[in-house]
């Protein structure tokens, strides 16, 4: 009886420090000049991962295996991100691909866009341009309200003054699932007052070459 009680709570507590793990690691802060970050991080998430896995599951199960590595290769592409050092209120995504590309994100999903935020945008620049990074994607349906989009003449004059050409172009939402999601979550079952005129199905992208 007392060797069933502990199986019991022992797959709960594993699980419990594998997710403590997950927090701790992601949330220990990466920098723009440390991209290696990537590495540790997935590596470290993988290794929490795989030990549970392990001590909860002795015997070789190729399907849960098959699931965290999948999950480590989307972690390594897609769940890294470094924060700025002038700035709180956004998140850089760097390029796998291109070390001159950014992504540039809200902290928050409903942080509203505000003049602060756009001020801590050109502080993430001036950052980003001495760390050699050229050009920053921005991508939200927070660039539209209802069915239209919002106007960027005052973002466009500061833009030309400090001689950076902007692109601008839609984005198909269907290619934006996950975000989709977040979102749907706050406006619909949290009914957060910021994004309540946010259209989900209209993203909008903007290039910054910096």
């Amino acid at each position: 009886m007392l060797l069933l009680f502990l199986e019991l709570i022992s797959i709960p507590i594993m699980l419990i420090a594998m997710f403590f793990s997950i927090y701790i690691i992601q949330t220990t802060p990466s920098t723009i000049h440390n991209l290696n970050h990537r590495y540790q991080k997935t590596g470290g998430v993988g290794l929490a991962m795989i030990g549970t896995a392990l001590l909860g599951f002795p015997t070789p199960n190729y399907l849960l295996y098959g699931l965290i590595i999948g999950f480590l290769i989307f972690h390594f592409f897609y769940g890294f991100s470094v924060t700025s050092t002038r700035a709180q209120s956004l998140v850089i995504v760097p390029s796998l691909l291109n070390k001159h590309q950014v992504q540039v994100h809200l902290a928050t999903l409903s942080q509203p866009f505000t003049r602060d935020v756009y001020n801590d945008l050109f502080l993430v620049i001036e950052e980003l341009k001495a760390a050699n990074v050229r050009t920053v994607i921005l991508v939200s349906p927070m660039f539209s309200k209802k069915t239209e989009l919002r106007n960027t003449l005052f973002f466009e004059s500061i833009l030309k003054k400090r001689n950076i050409a902007l692109e601008s172009h839609p984005v198909a939402f269907y290619t934006k699932p996950w975000s989709c999601f977040l979102l749907g979550i706050q406006k619909y079952l949290l009914r957060t007052p910021s994004i309540q005129s946010l259209p989900l199905t209209r993203w909008h992208k903007y290039t910054l070459h910096i």
